[in-house]
């Protein structure tokens, strides 16, 4: 155990984090809000929209009384509360982070195609990864019943060590979320050069931009949880990642949302619309002819236009 002057420290530096982390989320929420009703609200339920509704506002009053349990309100020198404080506030932190996850999967999915192979590879590692971390934090939880809680009596704050060797769990979401970044970033590479006159600039700019944002956020959340883990396993800085990490990784996921339903769709004027649609039926044509019947119908379509010249 600590010594309490040394406890005393950490209680000070983890109370400023985390109060940094819930003031950042609530003032994004206000500073968002009128985006939220204008692009949020109108639209049809999705799950897209219906994870963000859970990840905005269950994260909030979750914050709110996890701020309120760092102020001292809420422990009154009780082992049981802080038992099930840290079990109900871990699930929470699972479930914060994977819901804004599976709108960042869904977004690589849509930038990637819809293929089989793909399917299959979003499927099979979120599940694995779920199923990976509800099983951590179940050995936690048990982990914490036959624990004391450090200096309860006069920190009036739950603080404890941490099983050795659990943030190895997390090793898994390095993994995803690298490769998610780098298929993503592959993916707009490639329509930044073959496509580029139907993708407008600036809608290029936000995916790269909100991709990279995005997946730095989500490493630095994944290292703030592998080093309180580990180096500082054994002090109240095990709980930096439910209340400061994860609310900047909310944050920056609800703004991968936003900003993309409230960037401007390009227009096109009747002469850009006209030779889009015939560049694409030029294009189904080929394709139709090189399935079909083979370069014939390719030679014969040739012909006609030089005819016609």
């Amino acid at each position: 155990m600590l010594l309490l002057p040394e406890f005393f420290h950490y209680i000070w530096v983890r109370k400023t984090l985390s109060t940094a982390g819930h003031t950042v989320l609530i003032y994004d929420y206000f500073l968002t809000f009128h985006d939220e009703v204008w692009y949020i609200w109108s639209a049809p339920w999705t799950i897209v929209k219906v994870m963000f509704l859970l990840n905005r506002y269950v994260g909030l009053a979750a914050q709110t009384i996890i701020r309120l349990e760092e102020a001292g309100i809420l422990a009154h020198d009780s082992q049981l509360f802080c038992q099930r404080f840290s079990m109900i506030t871990t699930y929470f932190m699972i479930i914060s982070s994977e819901s804004i996850h599976i709108l960042v999967l869904i977004r690589a999915w849509a930038i990637w195609g819809t293929s089989r192979s793909v399917t299959n590879i979003l499927v099979g590692s979120y599940a694995t990864y779920v199923l990976v971390l509800l099983g951590v934090a179940s050995y936690g939880a048990n982990h914490d019943s036959g624990e004391e809680f450090q200096y309860l009596g006069l920190a009036k704050i739950c603080a404890s060590a941490i099983p050795k060797y659990v943030w190895l769990c997390y090793v898994g979401s390095f993994i995803l979320d690298a490769v998610t970044f780098v298929l993503t970033a592959r993916s707009l590479r490639r329509y930044s050069r073959e496509f580029q006159y139907l993708y407008p600039s600036d809608l290029l700019r936000l995916l790269v931009r909100d991709a990279a944002m995005f997946f730095i956020f989500s490493m630095f959340n994944n290292v703030t949880i592998a080093a309180s883990w580990t180096v500082y396993s054994d002090t109240p800085f095990t709980f930096l990642p439910k209340g400061f990490s994860g609310p900047l990784l909310s944050v920056a996921g609800q703004r991968v949302v936003l900003n993309l339903k409230s960037l401007p769709t390009r227009t096109y004027s009747t002469r850009e619309l006209s030779c889009e649609v015939d560049r694409q039926l030029e294009v189904f044509l080929e394709a139709y002819c090189l399935s079909s019947r083979g370069r014939d119908c390719l030679d014969d379509s040739e012909e006609g236009r030089t005819q016609e010249m």
